[in-house]
């Protein structure tokens, strides 16, 4: 990446030296003539303020000298020697012109500029997280190998859980679902403690105990992004600060993972709250989303931590194995389905698009056994798909807009043996539990 961009300065600080030697003055231009800079970063296609900021001036120093220690030979340019024309008026011989020309000359310019204004934008959203997100990834071996099973001691499995769809930022007020729900920031820390924290004492306590490493896959929907009109003048936090909060979080519970199981893979795959389109997009798609973003700058973070290793793919979808079992992990807005139905709700779509999914990832080479997804903010453990509710719980949509049934925040967790696939799943309840009886079981008298 410094190569290039090295090579990138040196372009363009030949480009102004050029315009010097041909006689435009170095960075005021006049009525009649145009400044150096300008004339070169009109020619390259660069933002006026962007590309000064670069070069600089003769009185003041560019990003370029800063970080390569080049700058233009101001010196090439000579002004040219004036004339005294007395007292003669100024003439201005005018020039022709075809309008129509220039008026396709100036949009294919702007054209130019945009363009080159987003890839320069992507490549420093590249050097900024150290292109970690483009590099290939090997499955870790614990995940694809049994390990060897002790003495006294149960078969190795795999833990297996979703983090998704939690709306950092999003407010659900408690007076507008009856009470049965509430979620801000900090509802929503005290909620993650829980699943980091639940996750941890589900493993150790209710299970064998016995595990290489955990597999944390996160499925997007981190932030609320103000996605719509009335989440920008509801939302709590605005997409930035929520986007940092999240990587803070998520750098804090992966670390706990990673010190409670030793080994954590991370496939990613991002939602559709997190893109800053109005609409979705799908040229270029995890490049516009800030839950890349966050994922991007996870990588970073643990760059030099081998229990930890993400798998982020330019195709949002992210197939591995765990053992012989096969995962397809996407968000769940983009499975080529649309709509419910008012008595089976979003198992109508969701089973509808892992056909689809399911046909397409055969053809394409990579066939899965179970798809992984969040986006539907319901728990469910249906044969094919495993599809994680969301930490922000029952919202105004869900009781205004469905007519959904209220449900517990909840976040997936299940596992793996090598030789029975899935043995034991778990909801791990994210949110205060309820009172309870004393009574353990309990029945109506006189009922036949």
């Amino acid at each position: 990446m410094t190569d290039t961009r090295l090579k990138q300065a040196k372009k363009e600080i030949a480009a102004v030296e050029a315009a010097l030697k041909a006689g435009h003055p170095p960075s005021q231009g006049t009525r009649n003539l145009k400044s150096a800079i300008r004339v070169a970063g009109d020619k390259l296609g660069v933002d006026r303020l962007t590309f000064k900021g670069r070069i600089g001036s003769p009185d003041s120093a560019g990003s370029w000298k800063k970080r390569f220690g080049l700058e233009p030979d101001w010196s090439l340019y000579v002004a040219p020697p004036s004339l005294d024309l007395g007292d003669q008026p100024a003439v201005s011989i005018p020039k022709p012109k075809d309008v129509r020309l220039e008026d396709e000359v100036r949009v294919l310019r702007k054209a130019l500029k945009d363009q080159y204004r987003e890839n320069d934008t992507a490549e420093i959203i590249r050097e900024i997280v150290g292109g970690i997100a483009e590099a290939p990834r090997e499955m870790p071996r614990w995940v694809t190998e049994p390990a060897q099973r002790q003495k006294h001691k149960p078969t190795p499995e795999v833990p297996v859980t979703i983090w998704s769809d939690w709306h950092l930022g999003e407010v659900v007020e408690a007076e507008e679902v009856n009470g049965f729900n509430e979620f801000n920031m900090a509802i929503a820390e005290a909620r993650i403690e829980r699943l980091v924290n639940g996750t941890i004492k589900l493993c150790r306590e209710h299970h064998t105990g016995v595990y290489p490493g955990i597999v944390v896959n996160l499925g997007g929907d981190f932030v609320s992004g103000g996605l719509h009109p009335e989440l920008k003048a509801t939302d709590e936090e605005e997409v930035l600060p929520a986007s940092l909060k999240a990587l803070d979080w998520l750098i804090a519970g992966l670390r706990r993972m990673a010190d409670a199981f030793g080994q954590v893979y991370v496939p990613c795959a991002a939602g559709n709250h997190g893109r800053h389109t109005a609409k979705p997009e799908f040229k270029r798609y995890y490049k516009k989303n800030f839950d890349w973003l966050i994922y991007s700058l996870l990588a970073r973070h643990f760059a030099d931590d081998k229990r930890i290793q993400f798998d982020i793919r330019p195709s949002n979808d992210v197939h591995y194995k765990v053992f012989g079992q096969r995962y397809l992990l996407t968000h769940g807005d983009m499975l080529g389905v649309k709509g419910g139905d008012g008595i089976i709700g979003s198992i109508g779509p969701i089973m509808r698009g892992e056909v689809k999914k399911s046909g397409q990832s055969s053809v394409l080479g990579v066939p899965f056994d179970k798809v992984l997804m969040g986006h539907w903010h319901q728990r469910l453990w249906l044969p094919r798909a495993v599809v994680n509710s969301a930490l922000k719980g029952f919202d105004e949509y869900a009781k205004n807009q469905l007519g959904a049934k209220p449900d517990r925040p909840t976040q997936a967790l299940w596992f793996v043996h090598p030789a029975h696939g899935m043995t034991a799943h778990w909801d791990v309840y994210v949110d205060d539990a309820p009172a309870v009886t004393d009574e353990w079981v309990s029945f109506r008298a006189g009922a036949a």
